[in-house]
């Protein structure tokens, strides 16, 4: 890709960002995002079709970001303590801004997360179909790793807390799974 496609790409996400940590997403203009980002209208349209566009890429951008950081997707039922451990170091993006307007209770981005999620998990060898409420356990876990990851920034989460939640994951699972 072009280097001036990439930086006009970039000065658009970071404009938007700024702007979704200002005011609602709902509130965003691209007039907004391109008086931030010092471009025009029709650059920003040469990009994008409208705001929803943009926001539809950076969503699938921190969904890949955060399925490509996943390897043992299929040992969610395997190990479920191990998996838990990996979902919450993958799903550590959430601490950025660039992921923040789309996981501010929005509960698209954790049912798309977790389409990807599974995707990947039936790549690796995982069948959903043979397990009980995949989805839910899955969309459950992402909004809470999401949560705790979000109240990490101002109140910090001990390790062995983690590990005490990884062990409360397993221990979830090995009911659902021999139920």
């Amino acid at each position: 890709m072009d280097i001036r496609i990439k930086k006009t790409k970039k000065a658009i996400t970071d404009a938007f960002l700024t702007m979704a940590s200002q005011k609602p997403i709902e509130k965003v203009t691209v007039t907004d995002i391109v008086k931030e980002a010092q471009i025009n209208k029709s650059t920003f349209y040469a990009h994008y079709h409208d705001i929803y566009d943009l926001m539809d890429v950076l969503r699938n951008d921190a969904i890949e970001a955060v399925v490509s950081n996943m390897h043992y997707l299929s040992k969610l039922f395997e190990d479920p303590r191990l998996f838990f451990l990996e979902m919450y170091d993958a799903l550590s993006i959430c601490k950025s801004e660039s992921i923040q307007p789309f996981s501010n209770n929005n509960r698209a981005f954790s049912e798309q997360l977790s389409q990807a999620m599974q995707n990947k998990a039936i790549e690796h060898g995982l069948h959903p179909e043979r397990y009980h409420m995949v989805d839910t356990l899955l969309i459950f876990t992402i909004n809470g790793i999401i949560a705790l990851h979000k109240t990490s920034a101002t109140s910090p989460i001990e390790k062995d807390d983690i590990e005490t939640l990884a062990d409360f994951f397993e221990n979830g699972v090995k009911a659902i799974t021999n139920a």
